[in-house]
């Protein structure tokens, strides 16, 4: 898959090992959140940074705690008429204090980006040939006015109704 992270693509230093995989004694990897919650002492004693994957549906109440330890939570987007991962990210960020990377994998479109960045996405995982190649010619879909309020993203009301946003002007939202 082809990562998209500070306005370019960039190598994955993270390899996302399947349930019975070996862990490797080096590397960052990425798990299941399954997986972490079984082998949970093994994966956080390592010395190498570590990632979890949260499926649609998935409730990681559970490992709050240990949020601060990982260095990427991806969530998984299977389809992209499934908006589970934009509440995901937004839980991720604004009820849970998540401060590391936060990676959106799978089926997304193009158009979906700057929505997912929005409730707190910063990388973009996708095998999609359209999405990569929008990306790469730096067709950005940039939102002039949004109908609700983002946290932290450096907005102004748009108009006479308080959930009309726009973005401040000069900002760039692509990265």
């Amino acid at each position: 898959m082809a990562l998209w992270k500070h306005g370019r693509f960039v190598e994955d230093a993270f390899v996302r090992l399947a349930d019975d995989a070996e862990i490797p004694g080096g590397g960052a990897v990425i798990v299941s959140l399954a997986r972490f919650r079984a082998e949970r002492d093994t994966l956080l004693g390592r010395d190498a940074p570590l990632g979890i994957v949260i499926e649609p549906g998935a409730d990681w109440t559970d490992i709050i705690a240990d949020l601060p330890r990982l260095a990427v939570v991806a969530a998984d987007l299977p389809k992209f008429a499934d908006g589970r991962a934009f509440s995901i990210g937004r839980l991720l960020r604004d009820r849970d204090g998540f401060t590391g990377e936060l990676r959106a994998v799978g089926a997304f479109f193009l158009d979906q980006i700057p929505f997912l960045k929005r409730v707190g996405f910063d990388s973009f995982a996708t095998d999609d040939p359209l999405v990569i190649r929008g990306l790469e010619e730096g067709r950005w879909p940039e939102v002039a006015e949004y109908l609700q309020p983002a946290a932290d993203n450096g907005e102004q009301m748009a108009g006479k109704r308080p959930w009309a946003r726009r973005p401040v002007s000069g900002g760039s939202a692509q990265s």
